[in-house]
């Protein structure tokens, strides 16, 4: 007989439903309630609990209101409707629950799958051979999936061949190191906390609680209940708390804000920067871990469905980072308290990971405006001395002020991204370094780190290795992720750099923020894809002045080019959005290829030559991507060329300042169904050349620069932020 007749003979057997809907039953009871059990367990708490418990119900609930309608108009066994039901309304809670990956559901599919196999086959075992063959099939298919989940990941090793960049090292103090004052610990808060004495009877210093009614969308319903009942207050009560690493000492001293970004909010996030505050107070910066757990999520917004719970709260985050500079701000001029006269509010940086790294952005903005830009009747009238951000990991656009990208003008920007983020996989962090700009800042600047083998979590060290919470952390693929202490230790050097040139005007470390290889030693060795760009410069291209890709953004200056088989300008795509920012695309398939920029007159004094590229996977020679027979090459080279009027050419090669590589594929899960998301995107790498490699040029007269194709045979790049650094004068804000 044939095998559509016996799949219809051996699935009609009422044997044969009778196991298949013991299986579903079982599957669909067991996948349920585990679920329940593991997300309403840790970190318990009665409204956690209740959120478990509501999504339980309702998938219960939803697999009988389903059989009562199917028993009117019933074709089959009853019992097997049920387990159907049961099982399918359980995969849907578990897939429909918090953070939930794109492939979960074909893994679910397997475990129901398997379910239906070993069931059936064991109802009728001694029947026939084929019900053996398929229930042995479904154990396989469900051991499988144990399997998958179990096991911690495996190597993905990067298919890059890197030649270091050769820098001479910076012989400098290590910025990562414990500086030599002497700090004291201590938190201030509410004072009536229910969840953390710390900032309850614990609290050093007492503070008053703020409304925030005006920028916080969902504290409402029963999921907004349930915080309410949690945190024993609402959104027009906002506690004002942190903890605080102070140095000893008179001051004043610098102040810097560190806050967390969204996890359980019964799973505290502000205690994992302590290695910060040590190390920032050491070196005489009053800092604190602020806490904002109360605006993040929780099992229990379930109770207002999968949809409950806060929405683009980020601007929120930020405000409540100015209410506390405030606060600072009222206990250094009060006397009897230990900030009186200590606190330096016109040297303030503020740190944020994740949500908090969008954050910081948004307290920047809102620090120079009169009013919130989404209901002017609530009031700012901050203006505090905002020297610097850090954003680690950031999130960006979950908060648009009017439906704007949020502008970052004249405040100095420090991005921190891994390669390897199991959450915010897309360096999200780019778009807002894009948006940052100097108007009147001379001593400004922005840089972007890509940290290859980085994970989300390991920045805050209460979140680890795990970018998900469980279940979903079963999914990701741990092994290639780098120790978590080899991580936090590329956070101290880049971040105490950047306070020492921020806060204290050590400028001899701008040159480790623009090229990490300068302290190698100081980052292990860690591969850090780059970008740097200050003040002190003069655009020549970058591409958002018009439609016409023949001219520049410097007036006067030409775009002509030669022998390219690929030109265009347009928004570079990242794994998720885009850049917010166009630039070049540049392919050419032969050796007489080149991209030139010509110029009216020279816009000399040029100390150096700056820019930004990345390697693109796209064939040069057509629109088919990196599909066919095209291989993207593990380094691309070119030729740098500067003419004069005269005629005099000099040329360099790219990689004799650093190489460009092919780009950071990595799979953040076990397997690529898994995601739904491109394994790379264009992560641009800073290059600056200074203007004596070209000694045989009149840099006064200059005519021309050029990119010469003449040393990779065929590629594609894009190319952005063409500058050139004038010659420095003296800094000052």
């Amino acid at each position: 007989m044939r095998l559509p007749g016996l799949l219809k003979r051996w699935a009609i057997s009422a044997s044969t439903q009778r196991g298949i809907a013991r299986a579903l039953v079982a599957i669909g009871w067991i996948l349920a309630i585990a679920f329940l059990l593991l997300l309403g367990l840790s970190h318990f708490a009665i409204e956690r609990a209740l959120g478990a418990l509501a999504g339980f119900l309702v998938t219960v609930i939803a697999a009988l209101l389903a059989l009562l309608a199917i028993s009117v108009l019933r074709h089959g066994r009853l019992q097997l409707w049920w387990g159907l039901l049961l099982s399918a309304s359980a995969i849907a809670f578990v897939y429909g629950g918090l953070m939930a990956p794109p492939g979960l559901l074909g893994t679910l599919a397997a475990v129901w799958l398997g379910g239906v196999l070993l069931g059936g086959g064991l109802a009728r075992w001694r029947g026939s051979v084929g019900h053996q063959l398929a229930a042995i099939a479904g154990a396989v298919l469900l051991l499988a999936v144990a399997v998958l989940f179990l096991i911690p990941g495996f190597d993905d090793p990067l298919e890059r061949e890197l030649v270091p960049a050769d820098v001479p090292q910076l012989q400098l103090a290590d910025p990562g190191a414990r500086g030599t004052l002497h700090f004291s610990t201590f938190t201030y808060g509410s004072g009536t906390d229910r969840n953390r004495p710390e900032f309850g009877t614990g609290a050093r210093l007492r503070t008053a609680s703020v409304d925030g009614a005006k920028l916080i969308d969902g504290w409402s319903g029963l999921a907004g209940w349930a915080r309410t009942r949690y945190w024993g207050f609402d959104a027009k009560a906002l506690p004002i708390q942190g903890r605080v690493w102070m140095p000893t000492g008179d001051g004043p001293y610098p102040l810097a804000l560190i806050v967390h970004g969204n996890h359980d909010m019964e799973d505290f996030s502000d205690t994992g920067y302590g290695y910060l505050g040590e190390l920032f107070a050491s070196h005489g910066v009053i800092t604190v871990s602020v806490d904002e757990n109360f605006l993040n999520s929780s099992l229990a917004d379930l109770l207002g469905g999968f949809d409950g719970g806060l929405e683009k709260e980020n601007d929120a985050r930020g405000w409540l980072l100015l209410e506390h500079l405030r606060q600072f701000r009222e206990w250094n001029a009060t006397a009897d308290n230990p900030f009186t006269a200590k606190v330096d509010l016109d040297r303030v940086v503020l740190v944020g990971h994740s949500r908090g790294g969008e954050a910081v952005a948004e307290a920047a903005l809102f620090n120079r405006l009169s009013f919130y830009p989404d209901d002017a009747t609530l009031a700012f009238d901050y203006g505090f001395g905002i020297r610097g951000l850090i954003a680690i990991a950031p999130a960006d656009g979950q908060y648009d002020p009017r439906d704007l990208p949020t502008e970052l003008v004249d405040i100095s920007y420090f991005v921190i991204h891994g390669s390897h983020d199991g959450d915010v996989q897309s360096f999200m962090g780019a778009p807002q370094y894009m948006r940052t700009t100097f108007v009147q800042c001379d001593s400004c600047f922005k840089a972007g780190w890509y940290v290859v083998g980085a994970n989300h979590g390991q920045f805050n060290t209460s979140w680890g290795r795990h970018d998900f919470p469980p279940p979903w952390d079963w999914v990701l693929n741990l092994t290639p992720i780098m120790d978590g202490e080899a991580q936090r230790r590329i956070a101290r050097a880049s971040f105490g750099a950047f306070l020492q040139v921020v806060l204290d005007g050590r400028n001899e470390y701008r040159s480790f923020l623009a090229e990490p290889d300068a302290g190698r030693d100081w980052i292990g060795g860690t591969e850090v894809v780059h970008q740097f760009v200050d003040a002190r410069r003069l655009v020549i291209a970058d591409y958002e002045e018009d439609a016409d890709v023949s001219t520049a953004t410097l007036g006067g200056a030409r775009i002509v080019t030669k022998g390219l088989s690929r030109w265009r300008e347009r928004l570079v795509p990242l794994k998720w959005d885009d850049l917010d920012s166009a630039a070049a695309q540049i392919g050419w398939n032969g050796p007489e290829s080149e991209y030139r920029i010509e110029f009216d007159s020279s816009p000399a004094p040029i100390e150096h030559v700056e820019f930004a590229l990345a390697m693109s996977d796209a064939n040069p020679s057509s629109d088919a991507g990196a599909e066919g027979n095209w291989q993207v090459p593990d380094v691309i080279d070119f030729s740098i060329v500067f003419t004069d009027v005269d005629g005099q050419s000099a040329s360099v090669p790219l990689s004799s300042v650093h190489t460009l590589n092919k780009p950071v594929a990595v799979t953040t899960r076990k397997w690529e169904w898994f995601d739904d998301i491109d394994a790379s995107e264009p992560v641009f790498q800073y290059y600056r050349l200074p203007a004596g490699k070209f000694e045989s040029v009149d840099m006064a007269r200059l005519a021309s620069l050029a990119l010469r194709f003449d040393r990779t045979a065929a590629g594609t790049i894009w190319l952005d932020e063409l500058a050139f650094e004038m010659r420095p004068t003296e800094h000052s804000q």
